[in-house]
């Protein structure tokens, strides 16, 4: 964040307008004090394209004090034309000097460019409130690749790597710098797995590889092309639309497990609600999710491990019965043959869940040291700490060490959203205990931009047919609260979808 400057030589203040003006030259931010100065003064008397006039009153505006003393009265009338003739002069020597020097660093420091955001100061409309809130280069500008915007009909190796160049380009052209891409999605892989079958997204039939590494490919173009990217996994869901287990390819954890003679190994799988899923009861379910995370960190050079919102499903009145119940029974049994205390069956949810966080955290950064780790959960925090769904326990992961590098909640919700308001939910976020090591991302909507009214109506948020600024004013906010590290945008898809191109290019203008 860029601070007021204190003064030139402790004597001539300097304040904001300065550090706008500089950036609307295009000037590099980390210049020297005594360069912003003499910089407004070279363009203003100067440059032949300037289109403001220098006078005092200018100065006096900007919080530049003109005025000199001077104890020596018989020089008092000649005071003016010396100080005229003596910032001529050093405007001259300053304008060769900042050239070059400016000239040089942006050629060397492109990277570390810091841009300021203007936004008005409307509490009511979500604008941000400062007018002028810093952004740093550091600030995360993600897009989620979904599976969705893959293929079920699998690709060629030229195909994919056509098709992903393109998808970067794209991002990269929205002045986006991180990628998530979906390399996990249904108990599959998008690369050769020790533990997962191939992905039908890949070679078009699940459990055929298709000749090529897609993750590898994703990693070097995005790495290529200045890029981030984080391997985005599903952990516990197997498929959403079938419990035939008979669907899923035979060299599958889940098929075997299914069809294992074993009573206590059939329970690692688990049929709900249409649905297959891996039981997060089981310890054999967090190694396998755990080594295939290693196998991505150990083999691919991520920037990270990103889960997202698909814990436990929503369980129902019923959820003191089904599921993992017969897991939750035998832990009691067991806790009270040993005469310990035992949690309720919520709390037990919430610790199966924990304990994986905690185990992925650890395999990645003992993996690959500068990898992070991440999960996007839902963005209402009341869900999250319903008793029959999700399980995430977001407050103890975000305030405790050993669990998680950011947190990126999905605040999908426009400002006037009866539930939810995105200014009220992005600041209870932003409000919560954190560890100073562990940043917050917001995640976007993209996929709302540009609804009709209907179709807002249907999602019982008529804002997003009201406006096509509410991204970027989302945005503009949560650099207001000076607590947000970055921004992912659900996702790639909508910068491709002509009714959210007006939402998508006002959010680009932010993200300049």
């Amino acid at each position: 964040m860029l601070q007021s400057m204190a003064s030139v030589g402790g004597k001539m203040p300097f304040d904001h307008n300065i550090i706008r003006y500089m950036h609307t030259n295009e000037v590099p931010a980390p210049v020297f004090q005594w360069q912003a100065f003499f910089l407004y003064i070279k363009t203003n008397f100067v440059s032949v394209h300037t289109r403001h006039k220098y006078d005092i009153k200018k100065c006096a505006e900007m919080g530049i004090n003109m005025k000199t003393t001077n104890t020596n009265k018989h020089n008092s009338g000649r005071q003016p034309f010396f100080m005229a003739l003596a910032l001529f002069l050093c405007c001259a020597i300053i304008v060769c000097i900042t050239g070059q020097q400016n000239d040089g660093y942006a050629s060397s420091q492109n990277n570390t460019q810091v841009n300021s955001v203007k936004a008005a100061a409307t509490a009511a409309s979500g604008s941000a409130v400062s007018s002028g809130s810093a952004v740093s280069s550091k600030e995360l500008r993600g897009v989620w690749v979904s599976f969705l915007s893959y293929s079920s009909k699998g690709y060629t190796k030229k195909s994919f790597t056509n098709y992903i160049t393109k998808v970067f380009k794209k991002c990269k052209s929205n002045g986006y710098n991180t990628v998530f891409v979906h390399a996990r999605m249904f108990s599959d892989a998008m690369y050769p797995s020790k533990y997962f079958p191939w992905s039908v997204y890949a070679s078009g039939t699940a459990g055929k590889n298709p000749g090529f590494d897609p993750l590898k490919i994703m990693v070097d173009k995005a790495h290529g092309m200045g890029l981030s990217v984080h391997a985005w996994l599903n952990p516990y869901r197997i498929s959403s639309s079938t419990t035939n287990i008979n669907t899923i390819p035979k060299n599958s954890y889940a098929y075997k497990w299914a069809k294992s003679s074993s009573k206590a190994k059939r329970r690692n799988v688990l049929k709900y609600n249409g649905g297959l899923y891996y039981n997060p009861a089981k310890p054999d379910v967090r190694n396998l999710i755990n080594n295939g995370v290693k196998e991505i960190v150990k083999n691919y050079n991520v920037d990270g491990i990103h889960f997202d919102d698909y814990f436990y499903p929503n369980l129902g009145t019923a959820y003191k019965k089904n599921f993992d119940r017969p897991e939750y029974n035998y832990y009691v049994k067991a806790r009270k043959k040993s005469g310990k205390k035992y949690y309720g069956i919520v709390n037990w949810r919430r610790q199966n869940v924990d304990l994986l966080i905690k185990k992925v955290y650890k395999t990645v950064k003992t993996t690959r040291k500068k990898a992070v780790f991440g999960v996007s959960p839902a963005g209402n925090l009341d869900n999250l700490y319903l008793n029959n769904s999700y399980y995430c326990d977001v407050k103890k992961w975000m305030s405790s060490t050993g669990y998680i590098d950011y947190i990126c909640p999905q605040i999908y919700w426009t400002f006037t959203h009866t539930v939810c308001p995105y200014k009220a939910t992005c600041k209870r976020w932003a409000n919560l205990k954190r560890n100073k090591n562990v940043k917050l991302y917001i995640g976007l909507a993209g996929y709302r931009a540009g609804l009709s009214k209907s179709q807002a109506k249907a999602v019982y948020d008529i804002g997003w047919s009201k406006s096509n600024t509410i991204l970027k004013r989302e945005v503009l906010y949560g650099r207001s609260t000076k607590k947000v590290s970055g921004y992912v945008l659900f996702s790639y898809a909508d910068l491709n979808r002509k009714a959210a191109a007006k939402e998508i290019a006002n959010l680009k203008k932010v993200f300049k």
